[in-house]
C-alpha cells in the first residue's frame, strides 16, 4: 500500500520535463559568470580607489606647510587661558 506522497512522486516522475526549464540551467551558470566579473571589476576598482587614496595621502603629508606662528586659544570667558582651571579654582 502506497501513502499519497509516493503516488504523486510517481506520477511526476513520469511526466514530461516542461520545454521552458531547458534554459534554465544555461541561465543560471550565466548570471553565475556575469556575477564572477562584476565581482572582479569591483575588486580591481576598490584596488585602485585605496592605491590613489594612499598616493594622495603620501604626497599630502610630504606637502611643504608654512611656518605660520600658532593659533591662539580663544579664552570664552574672559580668563586668563594659560592658567589651568585646578589653579583658577584656589582664587590665585
Amino acid at each position: 500500500m502506497q501513502d499519497p506522497v509516493d503516488e504523486g512522486l510517481t506520477r511526476l516522475a513520469a511526466m514530461p520535463v516542461p520545454r521552458a526549464l531547458d534554459g534554465v540551467e544555461a541561465s543560471v551558470f550565466e548570471a553565475i559568470a556575469e556575477n564572477a566579473r562584476s565581482r572582479h571589476t569591483s575588486l580591481l576598482v576598490g584596488r585602485w580607489s585605496v592605491g590613489t587614496a594612499l598616493v594622495l595621502g603620501l604626497i599630502g603629508g610630504a606637502a611643504p606647510i608654512g611656518h605660520g606662528a600658532p593659533a591662539q586659544a580663544s579664552i570664552p570667558i574672559g580668563i586668563d587661558g594659560a592658567l589651568a582651571p585646578s589653579t583658577l579654582l584656589l582664587g590665585q
